[in-house]
């Protein structure tokens, strides 16, 4: 069980706030505010993919049809209570509860036709037009009682209407003859007690006769009922009495029959809730670029390009650092860095991120990442202090941990920030790494932060220990706030005064009192983090031109593959004409051979068929030695300008080794076998000057993605890109839709990083706007 405390602290329950949001029901609403982290990985998987499913639908079709349903357990269960009569209101969100179930059936079986979140509930799912109908014929579209919703009440409604009628006459004629008198007030009637009275002037009032009802506040005017209205009005009371009273066991009628649904109705509003959650998740997931990791236990613990959900919410995506790390057996991370570097916040996206994947929640990370799923968290994170118990930091930071310790074990995530601070930094070093080797005998996973010296070597000594820290632009002296595993980190103390202002004088002098194996061991770190980040900014050079390289070959493969698809359909179709030609010849000599037994003929007409022959063995003899000509080795040198066989590919041999030279095509190097290659006699038969040159096809200038998952397009564009590149092409379009805007921020993050693109921008809007981007290709 996850304390509440660290739920708090890892404010769970802000991003929990923030999907509620996407929420169509109030039920639905009430269900995520309360989620929790599963008690088993299969439960937290179950849900994940429900949610995956649901973004799914979203994507590929249209979404729910899902309305806003009040709280309605309390009206369904009142429902079966013997005598209980149900308000129009309640009937109404009933009745809508009922359509709203039947029309989400359908989605299910329709749009998630084959997924586990139709098998699972839409069977579970109410359905009953007649119901619904029983319901809707009572009310009009107002919500009003239809007078036709009984024949007793359109006959008590229709002598209301005529009762009305003959009292209004009977009192605007009484009132008519008043007013002559100058005995009313004004020319009006009103009602009091629902009975119809005239405003008759107090000094008037012996005047008239009837029922004095009441009278104004300054007491000048008197409410009579008139004598002559006094039956009229007592029948129309008494048939509004039974309009109440028929209205009442219509709606008596009505709530029974939700009484006898009522179980089935129970269960559907908590079918609609529970799919409004996943679907509410789903949404969220679009927002954030969301998906649901693996969650292996055998697997190493891998975070890739994941980012802190509040932060993404704050800053945006974009500004927002990406975390990526990797363990497996090395389950004790020590994490070093300069304050306000970012150590903190990986504690809390590395914590976060746990609590919302063992909860099934949709998270910002690569779909390749793998989490650990765990019984508990603890975290001691930020200032403990407690003026009500009497506590300094140090005492409330050391009480929390001893909980920690007493209730970690193998299956515990523990998140430590600043350990050993808060006392004597060698009592605290010293405390500090006997905290981490206790837990590192528990078999918990934690992830600490510290500026102790003494825990970086513990870190590098010890085993099942992992140094990390957060990487500091010396040259610009400020933050990163990018994450490394595998090498500590300097505090970078006097950096930071340095920027902050601090007076070099000052800082001189602290460097003077600094122990000086200690300042040798910063000084050390300092410029092992400058040439880490030197050699990383290369490695990533290497990685992009690899990432170029692969779309390159991939490009070039493909047209191979089609080169070679060619050629086997030349092949195919020049041995069928072969066949075809042999065949004619052979029918031809037979004709001929033929005609000189059936005629008998003169030695002038055989000397003449003779001569035919021969010219067709002359013209298949001279198809032959083409064929053989081509076939027949040439001496090939460096400095020579091929032909590869079957292909358009041409180019200059810069070296042979054995029956293999080498060629350079453009910019391409291409290693070939000699009986593969023809000399040209000439160079400036399609020479390639330039790779970009090469095309086997014709170049597509324009790609359409819309509909397909962020994770899938980025290969496909790489190649499409590469492509264009190659072929020199100076505009693509690239239509992604406008939509949640997923597919256009994964597009234009790629366009920035590939190196043949020179620049993109949105389409005019008659072109699609928004939906299409336009990139020049350098």
């Amino acid at each position: 069980m996850i304390a509440d405390k660290v739920i708090s602290i890892l404010e769970f329950e802000k991003i929990l706030q923030k999907i509620s949001k996407y929420s169509i029901t109030e039920f639905g609403k009430e269900n995520l505010l309360k989620l929790t982290p599963k008690s088993k990985i299969s439960e937290a998987v179950k849900f994940g993919n429900y949610v995956t499913e649901a973004k799914e639908a979203l994507i590929q079709t249209d979404i729910p049809p899902l309305e806003y349903l009040p709280d309605l357990i309390k009206s369904i269960s009142n429902s079966r209570i013997e005598g209980a009569i149900l308000t129009i209101k309640q009937i109404k969100d009933i009745d809508l509860l009922a359509a709203v179930s039947r029309r989400l059936k359908k989605y299910l079986k329709t749009s998630c036709q084959e997924t586990k979140l139709n098998s699972d509930f839409s069977h579970l799912l109410f359905s009953d037009i007649s119901f619904e109908k029983q319901i809707e014929r009572i009310f009009t579209e107002s919500g009003d009682i239809r007078d036709d919703a009984s024949p007793q009440l359109k006959k008590i409604r229709t002598k209301i209407n005529e009762k009305g009628e003959a009292l209004r006459k009977t009192v605007n004629s009484i009132l008519k003859r008043l007013s002559n008198s100058m005995l009313v007030q004004e020319e009006y009637i009103t009602q009091r007690d629902g009975r119809i009275v005239l405003p008759v002037k107090a000094e008037h009032k012996r005047h008239v006769k009837g029922f004095i009802h009441s009278e104004s506040a300054t007491g000048q005017t008197i409410y009579i009922e008139p004598e002559e209205s006094l039956e009229l009005n007592n029948e129309l009371l008494s048939l509004n009495f039974a309009e109440r009273r028929e209205v009442e066991r219509i709606l008596k009628q009505v709530t029974d029959l939700i009484g006898r649904k009522s179980d089935e109705l129970k269960l559907s509003l908590e079918v609609i809730s529970e799919v409004d959650t996943f679907f509410a998740i789903a949404n969220y997931s679009m927002e954030i670029i969301g998906v649901f990791p693996s969650l292996n236990e055998n697997e190493p613990f891998k975070i890739i390009d994941a980012r802190h959900p509040l932060l993404i919410q704050k800053i945006g995506r974009k500004n927002t650092v990406p975390l990526d790390l990797e363990i497996k057996d090395d389950k004790i991370i020590v994490i070093t860095g300069p304050n306000a570097g970012g150590k903190t916040v990986v504690l809390k996206t590395v914590g976060v991120l746990s609590l919302l994947v063992m909860s099934g929640i949709h998270i910002p990370t690569h779909a390749d990442s793998n989490f650990w799923f765990f019984d508990n968290i603890a975290a001691d994170i930020g200032d403990q202090q407690s003026i009500e118990d009497d506590l300094s930091t140090f005492s409330s930071h050391l009480m929390n941990i001893n909980e920690i310790l007493k209730t970690s074990d193998s299956k515990t995530l523990v998140l430590l920030d600043e350990l050993g601070t808060g006392t004597d930094p060698a009592e605290g070093a010293a405390l500090a790494a006997a905290i981490l080797l206790k837990l590192h005998e528990k078999g918990s996973t934690v992830f600490a932060t510290t500026h102790h010296g003494d825990l970086k070597i513990l870190a590098n000594d010890q085993e099942g220990f992992l140094n990390a820290s957060m990487i500091y632009d010396i040259e610009k002296l400020e933050p990163t706030y990018k994450f490394r595993l595998g090498v500590p980190g300097s505090s970078y103390a006097f950096e930071v005064a340095r920027r902050i202002g601090i007076d070099d004088a000052i800082i001189e002098i602290a460097k003077e009192n600094l122990d000086e194996d200690k300042n040798r061991i910063e000084e050390f770190l300092i410029e092992l983090e400058a040439k880490s980040n030197k050699i990383r900014e290369k490695l990533n050079e290497y990685e992009r031109e690899n990432s170029r390289l692969k779309g390159l070959t991939n490009l070039y493969q493909s047209k191979i593959k089609f080169l070679e698809n060619e050629k086997k359909t030349i092949i195919l179709n020049a041995k069928a004409k072969a066949d075809e030609y042999l065949k004619n010849i052979n029918k031809e000599v037979e004709q001929t051979i033929k005609r000189i037994k059936e005629t008998n003929a003169e030695r002038s007409v055989i000397v003449e068929e003779k001569k035919k022959i021969s010219e067709l063995k002359k013209e298949n003899e001279n198809i032959a030695k083409n064929d053989t000509e081509e076939l027949e080795p040439v001496k090939l040198y460096v400095g020579d300008f091929v032909k590869i066989k079957d292909t358009t590919t041409e180019g200059e041999i810069i070296s042979i080794n054995g029956d293999v030279a080498q060629i350079v095509s453009g910019k391409i190097k291409l290693r070939a076998k000699l009986n593969k290659l023809r000399k040209t006699k000439q160079r400036e038969q399609v020479v390639l000057n330039n790779y970009r040159n090469y095309t086997a096809a014709s170049p597509e200038i324009r790609i359409d993605i819309r509909g397909k998952k962020p994770e899938e397009v980025e290969y496909q564009l790489l190649r499409f890109l590469d492509n264009a590149y190659a072929n020199n092409l100076s505009k693509v379009e690239i239509v992604h839709g406008k939509g949640t805007g997923v597919l256009k921020e994964t597009v234009h993050h790629i366009l920035k990083k590939h190196e043949g693109v020179k620049d993109f921008e949105f389409a005019k809007i008659e072109l699609g706007g928004e939906g299409v981007t336009i990139v020049s290709i350098k």
